[in-house]
């Protein structure tokens, strides 16, 4: 099983490689309805900073023409770690 900072580190990856088959096992049920929010206006980036805030959360800034910050709160579901909750800030 990936690591948290492991699994954090491939998701924004795939964010700016714009990899939505991959993207698509990250998130939980509950929290696919605040991704399609967020998803209504693409993240367009080139690169990308994690700032681990403990407790399973995460902010990941997107860096393109401009910079996107999304924080997530991270749990562990059977072999896999994904996104419980996420909001744009």
């Amino acid at each position: 099983m990936a690591e948290l900072n492991e699994t954090r580190e491939r998701h924004a990856k795939d964010v700016v490689a714009n990899n939505m088959a991959s993207l698509m096992g990250d998130f939980t049920p509950a929290a696919m309805t605040k991704v399609m929010g967020i998803a209504a206006n693409p993240i367009q980036a080139t690169s990308y900073e994690i700032k681990d805030l403990g407790n399973n959360e995460a902010e990941i800034t997107y860096i393109g023409s401009t910079r996107r910050t999304i924080w997530s709160k991270w749990e562990q579901n059977g072999e896999k770690w994904q996104i419980a909750d996420l909001s744009e800030r």
